[in-house]
């Protein structure tokens, strides 16, 4: 799938939604299974009084770097940044959609850093993460 890119897109639109279902084995690969942990042990997250275990918080952004690499390719993954607060837990069993909308595009030397409001809803609709994620679109023209 070839990405889109800034160019394509107005500042103010919405990128296409990625959706992920949060499994305890996806959280399990993520966090590396271990006792007495409120990630991988459903008893002890009980314990610590959540209702499942919690996901890692660094998962939502690794949602958020996929949805920017299929937007911008390369000039996310060698020139891209995060920013990001995490304000409600992901649990396992949510189902995570990361949302995304072109904030500003301005001139970086040769290319263009497209910025974007990025943001995560549970299943409820309850955001669970917000920030910005940012990359480079090269100008082809430049390397010609």
């Amino acid at each position: 799938m070839r990405p889109q890119t800034g160019k394509s897109m107005q500042v103010g639109e919405e990128l296409p939604a990625l959706t992920k279902a949060i499994s305890q084995r996806r959280i399990d690969c993520y966090s590396g299974v271990r006792p007495h942990s409120i990630h991988t042990d459903p008893e002890w997250a009980r314990k610590k009084g959540f209702k499942a275990p919690l996901a890692q918080a660094l998962m939502s952004t690794a949602y958020v770097s996929q949805m920017m690499v299929q937007l911008l390719g390369e000039g996310f993954v060698k020139g891209g940044e995060i920013s990001a607060a995490f304000v409600k837990p992901v649990f396992a069993g949510d189902i995570l959609t990361v949302h995304g909308r072109i904030k500003s595009r301005e001139t970086a030397g040769v290319n263009t850093r497209v910025t974007v409001e990025v943001w995560c809803e549970n299943e409820q609709g309850v955001k669970t993460m917000v920030g910005t994620a940012s990359g480079l679109e090269h100008d082809l023209r430049a390397s010609e």
